[in-house]
């Protein structure tokens, strides 16, 4: 029941995080709606999977590999969005 609680827990923050990252139209041009819109689907990804051992028991020693995963893979996802735009 725990595995599933926090299974839910990481999957509600990384749609919270998703909501707070992804613009909500393209006022800035495209290539920063299509960076925002990856980095936002990065964070929603890394945060599901990764922040599970911190929803069962919260310390910073569970927080930190979300950190080394969330912070490479949303600058790939945010550079690879914004060629992906501005080429597109």
């Amino acid at each position: 029941m725990l595995i599933f609680i926090s299974t839910l827990v990481s999957v509600g923050f990384g749609y919270l995080f998703f909501r707070i990252v992804r613009p909500k139209s393209e006022i800035g041009g495209k290539a920063y709606f299509y960076a925002r819109t990856f980095l936002a689907w990065s964070l929603f990804i890394s945060t599901s999977f990764y922040i599970q051992p911190f929803a069962m028991s919260p310390s910073i020693y569970n927080l930190t590999p979300w950190f080394s995963v969330a912070i490479p893979f949303g600058l790939i996802a945010t550079i690879i969005g914004y060629l992906y735009g501005k080429f597109r």
